[in-house]
């Protein structure tokens, strides 16, 4: 009687898959040969094989072992082998969100680092953000520091002024207000120049 396990036989591609038919046996008793047919056009032989399986696409294999006891008996039996596709990576989500402080306190020009805006990444994977942008409504644009890098879950706020960057601050570096306060648009670009998300306020 022929019999054998797979292990995994389910998994991502490309999935090694260990068979194991050790289980079966014969009625006349004695050593057995193994014959494996993988299903996938591939065949192999021996009580304990592993293969790899391959597909860009959703596939099940049906995988039959033939064993012949040293009388010629045979028995044969059969297993499935379902393999998935590597899943595509998870987008990258960036989004602007509160607070948004267009309006620094007292005068605008002079307390540049009070006016500034926060994003967070609300994806399911790291945000590299080197060479992307964020502009205002008249084009007025900031550029990302090349290597920096958003981890999932985290915020950046991105003051007007001047300063030391860090991971979750950063300066723009400019020398007069960048947000009027009243209405206004906030575009951020990623690297190839493709809106990521839009913000808006006052009469936009």
């Amino acid at each position: 009687m022929a019999d054998f396990t797979a292990e995994p036989s389910t998994g991502v591609t490309p999935l090694l898959v260990r068979f194991d038919a050790s289980a079966s046996t014969s009625p006349n008793g004695g050593m057995l040969q193994y014959a494996w047919d993988f299903g996938d056009g591939s065949t192999g032989t021996g009580m304990t094989p592993g293969h790899l399986y391959v597909s860009e696409d959703i596939a099940e294999f049906t995988v039959t072992l033939t064993v012949t006891d040293r009388f010629g008996g045979e028995g044969s039996a059969t297993g499935v082998v379902t393999v998935f596709p590597i899943p595509p990576p998870s987008p990258v989500v960036v989004e602007f969100v509160w607070p948004f402080h267009f309006d620094a306190a007292g005068v605008d020009a002079a307390n540049l680092n009070d006016e500034y805006f926060a994003l967070q990444n609300t994806g399911s994977t790291v945000a590299e953000m080197g060479g992307w942008t964020v502009e205002n409504e008249r084009g007025v644009q900031y550029t990302f520091p090349d290597g920096f890098a958003l981890p999932v879950g985290a915020f950046v706020y991105v003051h007007s002024g001047s300063g030391s960057d860090s991971p979750g601050i950063l300066y723009w570096g400019a020398a007069e207000p960048i947000w009027h306060n009243t209405t206004d648009i906030a575009v951020l670009r990623d690297a190839l120049g493709d809106i990521v998300d839009v913000y808006g306020y006052g009469g936009c």
